[in-house]
């Protein structure tokens, strides 16, 4: 049984639906995937309790500022960006930005890898230059 919805493809691998570009998966296609890998025996409802549980287990764990390791996923955690001066925009006079704990999440080799190979990526971008991805960022230097 498909679980496409109108709009949706599925890559050539049959792996699970795709959805058109800049379109992203909710946390109700969350809770419906879920549904159908556990099968009849657990409601929708059921699901949706455990997928809530779940992410606010994360979120309250991320906010006492503990790291989260699921091997062959990732690791959820805490970076403290420190105080730095930026620009208003429209009057460009200095303005100083306070420091903040932002959550940051970083992927597994593993994870890495299966993107990697699920995703074709070609050789060029729009436009017909072939870029280095970080290279708008180099102006700004190093992201901490």
């Amino acid at each position: 049984m498909s679980c496409l919805e109108p709009g949706e493809t599925q890559d050539s691998s049959g792996v699970g639906p795709q959805y058109p570009e800049g379109e992203a998966m909710t946390k109700a296609d969350l809770v419906e995937e879920v549904h159908e890998a556990i099968g009849p025996g657990v409601t929708k409802k059921d699901c949706a309790a455990v997928v809530d549980a779940f992410l606010n287990a994360i979120k309250r764990a991320i906010a006492d500022g503990e790291h989260i390791e699921i091997r062959g996923f990732g690791t959820f955690k805490v970076r403290e960006r420190r105080t730095r001066m930026a620009r208003n925009p429209r009057t460009g006079e200095p303005v100083k930005v306070p420091a903040r704990a932002v959550p940051v999440f970083k992927p597994s080799k593993l994870f890495k890898e299966d993107v990697d190979e699920s995703i074709d990526v070609s050789e060029e971008r729009e436009g017909g230059e072939d870029q280095d991805q970080d290279e708008p960022y180099k102006a700004y230097g190093t992201w901490s």
